[in-house]
């Protein structure tokens, strides 16, 4: 076994005293030669002149010899020198990587053992160690790199590492450091290993079809049946199919859907309802007269009087249609002795009730009203009764959606408000905001501000990756979840043509209506509230104060003298009677 020691001879001056001045002679030595030089000996010598003196013999020792007798080995084990200490590692890192050079590095350390293992490294293989080790706060040679067929790394961990603080730095390694974008890490922390392996940014296939093979009917006692999938999450790293998106039901009754136009919101409420109507439930729907086309495929499959589309009359009447059997199932969940409708007997449940609200700005949004004074012309005068009927319409539809969403989740309704824009000025208050748990947001490349108004924490919620939102296929029905009993998300909602739903709910036997609009009967309860012809009457005076939209809101329907209110006047009480209910609120 061969060895490479350095030795030298230090002539000592008169009056050296070992005992006094070696200290200063090793100071003396590490000045002029370096580090690692021991003196072994001090020595008595004939000098030319006749003379003697006094001389000091350090050595220091190098390297022993390769550990593999391969003259290709890639790695070798050196003898440290005597004394050395676990704080001479970076000094013995660039020493040992000075004398042998061409790529050696020291790759392990044993102050104790007095031994230390060169290993030649590639350039990647250097550069990815030097940034583990960074990442993880540890020195280099307490990191092992060795390359991998794929163009990745196997890496073994120190004792230090902690998945909850250096996993993400890992990550952050094999994304911008040593790899691209796609890259990702799998560690097993109990074994202390790790691979950084190369991949492509996961994506989205171009559609997903809604799943129609098999449907869990709904029931009340069941937590699974609650849960509604809606389409698939992005992958991860390194997967092409991720995990069923759903939203839990159980975990919070009703949600917001936001997006701009064209971002797939109808697509995902189709899916939505009719998932739900497979699972048994009743549904009704609420939108713009213009924009009910999206749901006139599913009109049928609405429960009697849940269509509120044609008019913003037709729609005040449906959601306080909605109120009445939520007071119906209030009375019927007490007469069995609880308070939540998820406590009932199996055999005593309720059908969940589903309510689609779309266009909820547009809903929302009240009419101008004309200045009609007392001398202005009979036209002028009814067009600003008109928008005060139509606004008060507005109003208590607007009450009965708050109603809803604060009062009946515990009755088995579901609220589903849908709008392109949410803010308190255009429609979704913070009080009915609080009130709706699960947020999402269609389409691929939302604004920050939009982002603000729809989560509750946007910067927990993912935003959709670079190569998602540039790819016309991958981005069609994309959006972000911040859903109650689940972790934000990016995912893809399913899609089907409305033709493949409706077969599929024919097929399942799903019940059908003849009578989906409200009945003339409920729709003129509404009316009579703005009849002005009758003469004023006990008979008129009782049915005032008993009118539905007036005992509805709270509002008595006669002035301070006992007598009805009428026309305008009673539209102007109760819009005042909401405003102040809405300011309270």
């Amino acid at each position: 076994m061969a060895s490479n020691t350095e030795r030298i001879r230090i002539n000592l001056p008169a009056g050296f005293q070992p005992e006094k001045h070696t200290k200063q002679v090793e100071k003396k030595i590490v000045e002029k030669h370096g580090e690692g030089f021991e003196i072994d000996s001090i020595e008595t010598v004939t000098r030319p002149d006749g003379s003697s003196g006094l001389v000091a013999v350090a050595t220091r020792q190098v390297t022993i010899t390769s550990v593999s007798q391969s003259e290709n080995s890639k790695s070798k084990t050196v003898r440290l020198t005597r004394g050395t200490k676990p704080s001479d590692g970076e000094k013995m890192a660039i020493k040992l990587a000075d004398q042998h050079g061409d790529g050696w590095e020291m790759t392990r350390f044993e102050p104790f053992l007095g031994t230390a293992v060169l290993t030649k490294l590639s350039p990647d293989v250097a550069r990815c160690r030097g940034a583990v080790s960074v990442a993880l706060g540890v020195k280099p040679w307490e990191v092992q790199v060795k390359p991998r067929r794929d163009g990745g790394f196997d890496l073994e961990l120190p004792r230090q590492y902690v998945p909850s603080k250096h996993e993400s730095k890992l990550e952050e390694v094999a994304t911008t450091v040593v790899g691209n974008e796609g890259w990702y890490v799998k560690v097993d922390a109990r074994k202390l290993t790790a691979s950084i392996i190369p991949s492509s940014p996961p994506t989205f296939p171009g559609a997903i079809p809604t799943p129609m093979d098999a449907v869990v009917k709904f029931d009340h006692t069941s937590k699974e049946t609650f849960k509604i999938p809606l389409g698939m999450k992005l992958p991860a790293a390194g997967e092409t199919v991720g995990e069923t998106f759903f939203l839990d039901m159980n975990a919070g009754a009703h949600a917001q859907l936001g997006g701009i136009s064209g971002g797939g919101k109808t697509v995902l409420l189709n899916c939505y309802l009719a998932t739900w109507l497979a699972k048994g439930a009743e549904l009704a729907i609420i939108d713009l007269p213009t924009k009910s086309a999206d749901f006139e495929w599913c009109k049928e499959y609405v429960r009697p009087g849940g269509w509120g589309c044609a008019s913003p009359a037709q729609s005040a009447v449906a959601i306080r249609l909605i109120m009445e059997e939520g007071e119906r199932r209030s009375a019927y969940i007490k007469s069995h002795g609880v308070n939540d409708w998820k406590l009932l007997p199996k055999n005593k449940g309720l059908k969940p009730l589903i309510v689609i609200v779309d266009e909820l700005t547009g809903l929302f949004a009240l009419e101008a009203v004309p200045k009609a004074g007392k001398d202005a012309p009979q036209l002028l005068k009814d067009m600003a009764e008109e928008a005060q009927r139509t606004n008060l319409y507005k109003e208590i539809l607007k009450n009965g959606i708050k109603r809803v969403a604060a009062e009946l989740r515990f009755t088995g309704v579901f609220l589903m408000l849908a709008t392109q824009v949410a803010s308190a000025n255009t429609g979704i208050e913070p009080a009915l905001r609080t009130n709706l748990h699960h947020k999402l947001l269609m389409g691929a490349k939302p604004t920050e501000g939009n982002r603000r108004l729809v989560f509750s924490d946007p910067d927990r919620v993912p935003l959709v990756p670079e190569n998602v939102r540039t790819d016309g296929a991958a981005s069609r029905g994309v959006g972000s979840s911040e859903p109650e009993g689940d972790e934000p998300s990016v995912f893809k909602s399913y899609y089907a043509e409305v033709t493949q739903y409706r077969a599929w709910l024919e097929k399942l036997g799903v019940p059908k209506t003849d009578q989906p609009e409200p009945t003339r009967k409920q729709m003129a309860q509404l009316e009579d509230a703005f009849e002005t012809d009758e003469p004023d009457t006990t008979a008129q005076r009782r049915a005032a104060m008993k009118d539905p939209m007036a005992e509805m809101m709270g509002v008595s329907g006669l002035d301070e003298n006992g007598r009805p209110l009428k026309g305008a006047a009673l539209a102007a009480a109760q819009s005042r009677k909401l405003s102040n209910m809405a300011a309270r609120a």
